[in-house]
C-alpha cells in the first residue's frame, strides 16, 4: 500500500511539474518579474559586450555552459505528457491543423498590396507584362519555395513524395510493374509563350529553390548540401557552387544577390569543437559563439551565414546558444530576429514553490533547498525532492496525509498561475544585417510563444509580437501583443487577454493595423491599432465558427482568412472598414478537410488582376473569385497528383502538381496545356 501512495505521489508532482508548460526567461534582460530566480551559475570567462548576450571566450567555457545546460530538465515543449485530461482536450483542438503559415504575397506588410501581388518584371524581350513569384513575408526578402521564376522561366523541384507513378515501367518476374520513384531533379519549364510552356531541361538537384540573377541556388537537405546553378542558358544548367549541410536547415533568405541562411547544430556533452554547420572549412570555434547571460538547457546552436549567392562564398557568421524547439525566425529589411523557449527547472519549480508555501515543514523545506544546491543533473534532484517529500507524507497520519497532500496540489496550482508569464517566455535575439555582414546586438524577452514568423513584425522603429501564453496551473490560456524597441529590444506597450482558453491560430500586421485569430470553440478575429507603434490599441473583436489559420489583405477594408469549420476547407472574408465592428462579408466551405496552406504560406496565391485566389487541396486545386466581396468558386483544377502550387503568366494559371504543369486560361478558365515533366 505504501508503495503504491509513493507512486500515486511521485505521478502528481511529475503532474503539477509538467502542468507548468513552457518556460522561463532567456538571456540577462530585465524583465521585471519577481519569481524564483534560477539557482544555477553564470557562464564562465565571457567576453564584455553591451548585447544581453556574449561571447564565451574560450573553449573551455563553451563546454561547461552545455554540460550545466544538459542536466536541466525544463518543463518546454510539454502539450500532452502528465498533463490533465483538460489539458488532453485542448491538445486534440490544437492539432486539428498544423499551423505553420500566414503569408505574405511578395508585398511588404507596411504598406496596402500592388495591383498584381508577387509580379516579377519580364527578363529579356518577350511579351510578359505579369509574373507570379513566390508567396512571401516581406517585400525583397525572397524566402525558398519549390517554384522560382526569373520572369520567363520557372525552376520547379517537385516534391517525391507527391510524384504519380508511372506505369508501365519496370517489370519484376512475376510480372508485376515496379513502381520505382523518380530521380530527385528540378526543372526548367520556359513560360516565353505563356499558353505553350516547354520542359527545356533537368537540374540535377531537388529541394527548396532561391532564384537571385543567373543564379538558382537549391536547398537540397536530402543530399546535405548548398548547390547552386548557373542558369544564364536555361537550357543547359551548369554547377557553380557547393556547400556541405552537415546540421539542420532552419531557413533562409536572398535579398540583392545575398544569402542568409539558419542553422540549427544540436549540442551534447563532450560534443567536439569547433562547430561545423556548413562544413570544417566554415567551421566556427566555439569560443566565438555567443551566450545568454542566464543558463539555457544550451541542447542547441543556431547559425546565421551571410553567403555571395555568385562565389558561393561565406561573408559573414555569427552563431549562438538557445534551445532546440520552439524556434522562429523572422527577417526585416533591417535584421534577422531569432527566437527560442526556454524552460524553468523541474526541481527548481519546485524548489521555489516547496520555499514559499506555509504547508511543507521547515525541516523539510531546508532538505528541499539543499537538494536543490547539489551540483547533480536536474533529473537527480527532482527525484531526490519527490522522495523527501514522500518520506515528510509517510510520517503524516493517513487522514493528515490526503489533506496535505491536497493543499500542496491545490497550492502548486494557484502558484504556478501567479507566475504563467514567468514560467513562458520567449527570447528573441536581434542579428542586425549591412551589406552581408552579420552582428549580434541585443536581446529580450516577452512571456508566451510566438506561433511562427508572421507573429513577428518590424514596423516604424518597433519589434512587435504575439504570442500564446498556455494554461498554466489554475489559470486559463492567454493571448498577448508586445510592441518592443527593435533596437534595445525593450518592452514598449501591448494588448494583453485577447481570446481567453484559446491560442493563437493566425497573425497578421499590415501597416498601423494588426490581425489576430485565436481559437479552441470559435473564431475570434481581433482588429489591433498601430496609429501610435508604442501604445498598440484594440479596436474590435468579431466571433464565428471555426478558424483561420491564414490571412491575407485583399484591400484596405478587407482581409481574407482561410482555415476550417467543422474538418472542412473555410475561407472567409473580414471587412474591417469600420475597425471598432468587424464583421463577415462572405464565407464559403469546401468539401475538402485540409488545404495546402496548413503546410506553408507559399501554397496561397492572389492575382488581384482578376480578382481570384488559389487554394490547393489534395488532388484539386480551387480558383476562388472574391469580387465585390463575394466568394465562389470559378473552377476547379484536377490533376493526377497533390496540387502544391499555383503562378500566373500574363493572363494564363500555371498549376503545378507532381510532374504536370497544368495550364488555364484565365478569361474562360479552361485548360489549355498540360505539361508532362516525366517524358
Amino acid at each position: 500500500m505504501a508503495a503504491q501512495r509513493k507512486i500515486a505521489f511521485v505521478t502528481l508532482v511529475v503532474g503539477l511539474v509538467l502542468g507548468a508548460g513552457l518556460a522561463a526567461s532567456f538571456v540577462g534582460s530585465d524583465t521585471g518579474n519577481d519569481g524564483p530566480e534560477a539557482s544555477v551559475d553564470q557562464p564562465p570567462e565571457l567576453d564584455d559586450s553591451e548585447a544581453g548576450i556574449q561571447q564565451f571566450g574560450s573553449e573551455q567555457a563553451f563546454e561547461e555552459y552545455v554540460q550545466r545546460g544538459h542536466q536541466r530538465t525544463t518543463t518546454r515543449g510539454w502539450w500532452g505528457t502528465g498533463l490533465s485530461a483538460q489539458r488532453f482536450d485542448e491538445r486534440a483542438v490544437v492539432d486539428e491543423v498544423q499551423v505553420d503559415m500566414a503569408a505574405g504575397d511578395g508585398t511588404a506588410d507596411a504598406a496596402p498590396a500592388p495591383a498584381d501581388d508577387g509580379a516579377q518584371p519580364e527578363s529579356g524581350g518577350s511579351d510578359i507584362e505579369r509574373i507570379a513569384g513566390s508567396n512571401v513575408q516581406v517585400a525583397g526578402l525572397d524566402e525558398p519555395d519549390i517554384v522560382k521564376t526569373d520572369g520567363e522561366r520557372f525552376y520547379y523541384s517537385p516534391r517525391v513524395g507527391h510524384v504519380v507513378y508511372r506505369e508501365p515501367g519496370p517489370v519484376a518476374e512475376d510480372g508485376v510493374p515496379v513502381r520505382e520513384p523518380p530521380e530527385p531533379e528540378s526543372h526548367v519549364v520556359d513560360a516565353s509563350e505563356p499558353a505553350e510552356p516547354e520542359d527545356i531541361a533537368s537540374i540535377d538537384a531537388s529541394g527548396e529553390l532561391l532564384q537571385t540573377g543567373d543564379r538558382l541556388v537549391v536547398l537540397e537537405e536530402s543530399e546535405s548540401r548548398i548547390v547552386a546553378f548557373d542558369v544564364s542558358d536555361p537550357a543547359d544548367p551548369e554547377k557553380e557552387w557547393e556547400q556541405p549541410l552537415e546540421d539542420s536547415l532552419v531557413t533562409a533568405r536572398e535579398a540583392d544577390g545575398q544569402l542568409y541562411v539558419v542553422t540549427q547544430t544540436r549540442t551534447s556533452v563532450g560534443m567536439a569543437c569547433p562547430i561545423t554547420p556548413l562544413g570544417q572549412d566554415n567551421a566556427i570555434e566555439c569560443a566565438d559563439v555567443y551566450a545568454p547571460e542566464t543558463q539555457t538547457t544550451a541542447d542547441a546552436t543556431y547559425t546565421a551565414f551571410s553567403i555571395d549567392a555568385t562565389s558561393g562564398e561565406i561573408d559573414d557568421t555569427v552563431s549562438f546558444v538557445g534551445t532546440g524547439s520552439g524556434t522562429v525566425v523572422y527577417m526585416s529589411e533591417n535584421g534577422l530576429y531569432i527566437t527560442y523557449t526556454t524552460g524553468t527547472s523541474e526541481s527548481e519549480l519546485m524548489a521555489a514553490y516547496v520555499e514559499e508555501t506555509d504547508i511543507v515543514p521547515e525541516d523539510v523545506e531546508q532538505r528541499v533547498l539543499e537538494i536543490q544546491s547539489y551540483d547533480i543533473s536536474d533529473r537527480s534532484k527532482r527525484t531526490e525532492i519527490e522522495m523527501a517529500l514522500e518520506r515528510w507524507f509517510q510520517s503524516l497520519p493517513e487522514e493528515e496525509r490526503h489533506d496535505k497532500r491536497e493543499q500542496l496540489y491545490d497550492g502548486f496550482r494557484e502558484y504556478l498561475g501567479d507566475h504563467r508569464t514567468e514560467l513562458t517566455q520567449t527570447s528573441i535575439v536581434n542579428v542586425g544585417v549591412d551589406d552581408g555582414e552579420l552582428s549580434v546586438g541585443e536581446s529580450g524577452t516577452v512571456p508566451g510563444t510566438p506561433l511562427n514568423q508572421f507573429a513577428l513584425d518590424e514596423y516604424e522603429g518597433t519589434l512587435r509580437i504575439t504570442t500564446t501564453i498556455p494554461r498554466t496551473g489554475n489559470a486559463e490560456s492567454i493571448n498577448n501583443l508586445y510592441v518592443l524597441d527593435s533596437e534595445t529590444l525593450d518592452r514598449e506597450g501591448n494588448v494583453t487577454g485577447m481570446g481567453e482558453d484559446q491560442r493563437v491560430y493566425s497573425v497578421r500586421y499590415v501597416g498601423d493595423r494588426g490581425y489576430v485569430v485565436t481559437f479552441r470553440q470559435i473564431d475570434p478575429f481581433y482588429v489591433i491599432d498601430f496609429e501610435d507603434p508604442t501604445d498598440p490599441e484594440e479596436l474590435g473583436e468579431l466571433k464565428l465558427p471555426g478558424f483561420s489559420s491564414y490571412m491575407h489583405p485583399v484591400d484596405d477594408d478587407s482581409v481574407l482568412g482561410i482555415g476550417q469549420e467543422n474538418g472542412r476547407v473555410k475561407a472567409a472574408l473580414f471587412d474591417v472598414s469600420e475597425p471598432t465592428d468587424p464583421e463577415v462579408g462572405d464565407d464559403l466551405v469546401l468539401d475538402e478537410w485540409q488545404s495546402g496552406i496548413d503546410d506553408t504560406h507559399h501554397a496561397f496565391l492572389m492575382d488581384r488582376r482578376h480578382e481570384v485566389f488559389f487554394l490547393p487541396a489534395g488532388h484539386s486545386g480551387y480558383v476562388v473569385d472574391y469580387a465585390d466581396g463575394d466568394l465562389s468558386v470559378a473552377t476547379t483544377v484536377e490533376a493526377s497528383a497533390s496540387v502544391d502550387r499555383a503562378r500566373y503568366v500574363n493572363n494564363y494559371l500555371y498549376v503545378f502538381a507532381g510532374e504536370e504543369v497544368i495550364v488555364l486560361d484565365q478569361e474562360e478558365w479552361e485548360r489549355t496545356e498540360t505539361l508532362d515533366l516525366s517524358e
